[in-house]
């Protein structure tokens, strides 16, 4: 009989909670394709750009409420629970969740005093609403980070497919009822807080509902590592949630907002497949930082990268060759400006996944410093020239003041890591890779062209399919390790999902 290490119960866990993670995630891609496809159909050009930079006042909000306390929740419950301590793991959620409600409840008060006093009076109702959204939504954050942190992918699973069906379901309704945003809003309260009912309970169960409080010495070590995470986590939203709707809202039109929204969202939704292995990483890294196994942190970091890429080239650079075609099938020709912004967002977004594997290695392993430079450089480089370009080139210039920033965070993210913790971007695998998928990007675009048949754009897609899986098994990019990663992952998801029956 054989006794399995801790690092290699950590290996089984990660490699579970993956495969977890990705059966959301594709459900996730399926629902959010069709969510914005109802959308951007049957709301036009105008309202779904009002739509849009409601959503993404919520995102940003939600950036600010949180502060970063659900981020410290997985680690901190990560930690104690791989040490056998899930009264402390409670606890934890505890003392977290009153720190969020106060949190939440001041960012509450001050956007309800902006909505009244500045918000146009056609979209006031609409931002009452979402103000107190902001309390489902944050609380639903702490539940759903500490079951991260007990390792229970499949639980959030579950939770989060009940939570995307219902939410689709209630905006077809919404749609053909012709109730337009406000009833979007309330349909989004109403999934929101069901699923935030359902978390509750699942954390509860996981962890037992016994509590046992942060030391006095824990709390200081927590307010040191919050605060620095909290305005990380702000930053990182301003460069991860198109802080440049803001600036396109003062100088151009909704339907420019619309079009930007949706080549953003497309060519974020597409990468929700290499943030697979992203997913189930934080609460992995931290057990293994509270270990003190820095050989183990940073072979799964170099692994996590390389499938990253692995899986998110191919994507972006078929997404980018299709663009016209892809953009004209789902929301129609009014939507055809997007095209030319889905190529270079697509792009952008996979060196986005990338960055979040480094985020989560410094959120694990606690470093502010490298952290808050890198978004802090990121975001002040997107908002200057988001006000010198957008004025002029509408999304054109929001599109290059996102990639400027996403480059810089990125990069400083790659050094931080590599130089303080030892752990360092694969980047001769990175680029073998991307010569396939530059590869594939060419055959691609050469066989469709412009055209919006769909027989010849699966052919096209076939065709540079084909192309980049030659060109990665020459380059070696393509292996026998992936087989078995493949199979492996595949056997632990169904005999996780037998066990859970």
């Amino acid at each position: 009989m054989t006794t399995e290490t801790p690092a290699m119960n950590l290996r089984t866990a990660l490699v579970r909670n993956t495969a977890w993670y990705g059966l959301v995630t594709f459900i996730g891609l399926g629902s959010g394709l069709v969510m914005s496809i109802v959308l951007a159909r049957g709301l036009g050009p105008s309202l779904m750009g009002d739509y849009s930079y409601l959503l993404w006042a919520l995102r940003m909000l939600t950036a600010v409420a949180t502060l970063g306390w659900t981020l410290a929740t997985a680690r901190y419950t990560a930690e104690a629970y791989a040490r056998s301590e899930p009264e402390r793991a409670w606890g934890f959620v505890r003392f977290f969740m009153r720190r969020q409600l106060a949190t939440t409840a001041l960012v509450v008060a001050a956007v309800m005093v902006i909505v009244l006093t500045e918000v146009e009076p056609r979209l006031r109702v609409s931002f009452v609403m979402l103000a107190f959204l902001l309390v489902p939504i944050t609380v639903e954050g702490i539940y759903t980070h500490a079951v991260y942190g007990a390792q229970r992918y499949d639980l959030t699973t579950q939770t989060s497919t009940v939570k995307m069906a219902l939410h689709l379901l209630a905006a077809i309704v919404v749609i053909a009822l012709g109730l337009e945003i406000f009833g979007l809003m309330i349909a989004l309260a109403l999934t929101t807080v069901l699923s935030c009912l359902m978390q509750r309970a699942r954390a509860r169960d996981v962890l037992g509902g016994v509590a046992i409080d942060p030391s006095p010495a824990v709390r200081r070590e927590i307010r040191t590592y919050v605060a620095s995470l909290a305005v990380v986590a702000v930053l990182e939203a301003l460069v991860r949630d198109r802080s440049e709707i803001f600036f396109l809202r003062l100088y151009a039109s909704p339907e420019e907002i619309a079009f930007y929204s949706l080549a953003f969202g497309l060519a974020s939704r597409v990468m929700v497949v290499p943030e697979i292995a992203v997913g189930a990483l934080l609460p992995a890294l931290a057990a293994l930082h509270g270990r003190g196994e820095r050989d183990e942190f940073a072979r799964v970091y170099r692994t996590a990268m390389r499938y990253v890429a692995l899986s998110g080239a191919p994507i972006a650079a078929l997404v980018a060759a299709l663009a016209p075609g892809v953009i004209h099938w789902l929301y129609g020709a009014a939507y055809l400006p997007a095209a030319h912004l889905l190529g270079v967002l697509a792009a952008v977004a996979v060196l986005g996944a990338l960055r979040k594997v480094a985020a989560s290695s410094l959120q694990a392993v606690g470093d502010r410093h490298c952290a808050l430079t890198a978004t802090g450089a990121a975001v002040a480089l997107n908002v200057v020239l988001a006000y010198v370009f957008i004025p002029t080139y509408a999304t054109t210039g929001a599109v290059l003041a996102n990639t400027a920033a996403q480059i810089v965070a990125s990069v400083w993210a790659f050094v931080g890591m590599a130089r303080v913790h030892g752990a360092r971007v694969p980047v001769g695998e990175i680029m073998r890779i991307g010569v396939a998928a530059a590869l594939l990007f060419a055959v691609t675009r050469l066989t469709a062209g412009d055209s919006h048949d769909l027989p010849r754009l699966a052919l096209a897609a076939a065709a540079g399919a084909a192309a980049f899986v030659a060109a990665a098994l020459a380059t070696r990019a393509l292996g026998p390790r992936e087989w078995t990663l493949l199979t492996t992952s595949t056997r632990r998801l169904l005999a996780a999902r037998a066990g859970s029956a």
